[in-house]
């Protein structure tokens, strides 16, 4: 380590977090087909255009009867009325329902005028046009009432929200053909080192693979992130500058891997002030992950600068990034949600830093327990890649036993 800079101080993943919420944007909307809507976030609030249900319906396979015909039903007293028609799903009644009359109905049919209850068909006994009830019903039975699920002018589905398959339906059944959404962010990821190599590359003594650029590609991908560059360069300023200085010119938030921290080779910081870039954080009190840096370039394009270790980039992308690329999408802030989890083993603290042990999800009895991943190290990717969960061990001193409760934050690549 050079010492040419004294080491800024290290900023907790709570603030780094309120820092990112600050300075991150919204990129605007846009309009999609719905059916193409699936996983973006909503720009505004939909609200209903009409109640639902629209009209008294059944909500199953039975009779429709006026309740007062039946008051008086029961095991050794039966009341029979004449069955006058029916009314499948999707048509509609032709007459009014009258005393001592029934309809057969189905489910989500329309109730004919004049009915206020239905039986359900499995405890009626049928015999020519006749139908026998052995039990009263009350009004409203079996009918779902117009405008209980939702009424003209509710806001059904809240800006900021995910659309998901269910609603998906909800927007479907509202007559939307097309839905305002958040506009997806153009996205560079340059992963830097002399090291490195891509696939189609020979693998010469003392080079490694380009593990970070597929592997972050992917996570952006995952998120429905369709434009993303990725550009590999060494370890000289003056290439990393040329890539950045285009990356920032083309792309709405840019990412690079590698070069993070204070190294006689790592030149990110450096590159990114000559270009203008206010960094935030430089330097965040987690493990992996410590060499971690935001900022805005003077456009107020959002930059991170990831560590090289394949664990430390993608777990700061998952608890850093995915945060920024959420709100410039259009889904609000929103922190990545922890769970409670019981510690599966006994865990070291480190004073300075939270760490974030990969593990897994064992459902046992009444609880949910964490139990790390043998292979913890930050350049172990096959952990990770094993991995569904990152159990928080707060800084602090001594160990924690295992059995206790602690945080744990779910790998959930996509949203």
């Amino acid at each position: 380590m050079s010492a040419r800079t004294r080491l800024p101080e290290l900023t907790p993943y709570a603030r780094a977090l309120e820092l990112i919420a600050r300075s991150v944007k919204p990129l605007g909307g846009e309009t999609v087909p719905l059916e193409k809507s699936l996983g973006r976030f909503l720009v505004r609030s939909v609200k209903a255009r009409h109640h639902a249900p629209r009209f008294e319906q059944s909500s199953m396979d039975g009779f429709a009867v006026l309740a007062g015909d039946l008051v008086q039903a029961g095991g050794l007293t039966p009341v029979t009325l004449r069955i006058v028609g029916e009314i499948p799903a999707g048509s509609r009644p032709t007459r009014r329902l009258q005393a001592g009359e029934t309809i057969r109905v189905f489910t989500g049919g329309r109730l004919p005028t004049g009915a206020d209850a239905v039986e359900i068909v499995e405890v009626v006994s049928v015999q020519g046009d006749q139908a026998t009830f052995s039990n009263p019903v009350t009004p409203g039975q079996n009918v779902r009432q117009v405008g209980t699920e939702y009424r003209r002018g509710d806001v059904i589905l809240p800006a900021g929200m995910q659309i998901t398959p269910p609603a998906v339906g909800v927007l479907a059944s509202l007559d939307a053909t097309s839905v305002a959404v958040g506009r997806l962010p153009q996205v560079t990821v340059i992963t830097m080192g002399d090291e490195l190599v891509g696939p189609d590359e020979p693998l010469a003594p003392g080079k490694i693979r380009d593990a970070n650029g597929p592997a972050l590609k992917a996570a952006l991908q995952s998120l429905g992130i369709k434009r993303v560059w990725h550009r590999r360069v060494g370890d000289r300023k003056a290439a990393l500058h040329a890539s950045l200085a285009a990356a920032l010119r083309r792309s709405d938030l840019v990412i690079t891997v590698g070069g993070a921290s204070v190294g006689d080779h790592d030149h990110a910081e450096t590159v990114g002030r000559r270009l203008g870039i206010e960094f935030l954080y430089t330097r965040v009190a987690v493990k992996p992950g410590k060499p971690n840096m935001f900022g805005l370039a003077p456009d107020g394009t959002p930059v991170f600068s990831l560590p090289g270790n394949p664990v430390s980039a993608l777990v700061g992308f998952h608890q850093l990034v995915k945060p920024a690329l959420r709100l410039m999408m259009g889904g609000g802030d929103l922190a990545p949600q922890a769970i409670p989890a019981v510690l599966g083993v006994t865990a070291a603290r480190i004073p300075a830093r939270l760490e974030w042990l990969r593990g897994n999800l064992e459902p046992s009895r009444d609880r949910i327990l964490a139990r790390p991943v043998s292979r913890q190290e930050s350049h172990m990717l096959s952990g990770l890649a094993l991995a569904d969960l990152l159990a928080e061990i707060p800084r602090g001193q001594g160990e924690i036993p295992a059995g206790d409760i602690i945080k744990a934050y779910l790998l959930t690549w996509g949203w």
